[in-house]
């Protein structure tokens, strides 16, 4: 590459070496594109919970917690979510530091009611969907609760078998790095064998 007459230097230098956050930039682009989506969608399903416990309140004799169990969810989700949001919005420390409380708070929080929600929807598969029976749920409620409980598990699992797998390999990369900063016991500055005389051998 050939440098112009009326630039400097340090313009070519910066012309042959682009920076680092010109080549991450696509790559920032499609993740942050990911994670808009993924919360776009997040948002729906939470609504259709709330809307769905609030509508069917009382439509699932067999386990009438699982309406309530949407509502709650929903709720949580969305609260936890507007609060992630306000959190990583430039304010006052203390402003920040509350809402990292309360979402801390209210994770935990999901986290116990849907071991609770589990409980609640995996026993009672498959219910009656015929109304007057004992053991009858709506449809439509009792099967959007048990797609996201079982949605949620698959995800957690998923994610907990990915960070095993990458500390695995972190582990593995770092011992093999170590041993090959270690210096042996045949080798100082450069590998010399035992079989080689050495300089002061005569």
């Amino acid at each position: 590459m050939v440098c112009k007459r009326n630039r400097t230097p340090c313009d070519c230098w910066t012309d042959m070496n682009p920076s680092p956050q010109s080549e991450v930039r696509p790559q920032s682009a499609v993740l942050i594109s990911s994670l808009v989506v993924v919360n776009i969608i997040w948002w729906m399903v939470m609504i259709a919970a709330i809307g769905l416990g609030a509508i069917h309140l009382h439509s699932c004799p067999v386990q009438p917690n699982i309406p309530i169990y949407l509502i709650v969810l929903g709720t949580t989700s969305l609260v936890s979510l507007s609060l992630t949001y306000t959190r990583a919005n430039p304010g006052d420390g203390m402003v920040s530091i509350m809402c990292s409380v309360c979402t801390v708070v209210l994770h935990l929080f999901s986290f116990c009611w849907f071991i609770a929600g589990t409980i609640w929807v995996y026993p009672v598969y498959p219910p009656d969907y015929t109304n007057g029976t004992s053991r009858y749920c709506h449809r439509t409620t009792y099967q959007f609760a048990f797609t996201v409980t079982t949605l949620v598990w698959v995800t957690t699992t998923f994610i907990f078998f990915c960070g095993c797998c990458f500390a695995l390999l972190t582990c593995c990369n770092t011992i093999i790095a170590g041993r090959r900063l270690i210096p042996s016991r045949f080798s100082y500055y450069g590998t010399i064998s035992d079989s080689q005389p050495t300089a002061g051998d005569v």
